[in-house]
């Protein structure tokens, strides 16, 4: 093959053509194949905080919520707890303590 020297919008144009040939020769069930082990591939290095973002982002808190209920034996952290600071003699202090 000979060598090619490309524009930059002449390899975009190459590549978008490409795409479509691809996406053209693939039936419902590859495509939906390909783009699961794309979005799975896409979310592996997510997080639990990137992950949650991601489907709040995308769906919502409600189908997230949905999803975690899904799930079995999901331990829940307890946001709600306290810690007391001593002030003086016989007074103190309280007020939560929210970690990520």
């Amino acid at each position: 093959m000979p060598k090619y020297n490309l524009t930059n919008e002449q390899l975009y144009d190459i590549k978008e053509a490409y795409c479509e040939l691809i996406c053209d020769s693939m039936d419902y069930k590859s495509m939906e194949q390909f783009v699961f082990q794309t979005l799975m591939s896409d979310y592996e290095n997510y997080n639990q905080d990137d992950i949650f973002d991601e489907i709040e982002l995308t769906m919502c808190d409600v189908v997230l919520q949905e999803l975690i209920d899904n799930l079995e034996d999901v331990a829940v952290v307890d946001n709600n707890t306290t810690t007391v600071y001593s002030l003086d003699d016989n007074e103190t202090i309280t007020f939560p303590i929210h970690t990520k």
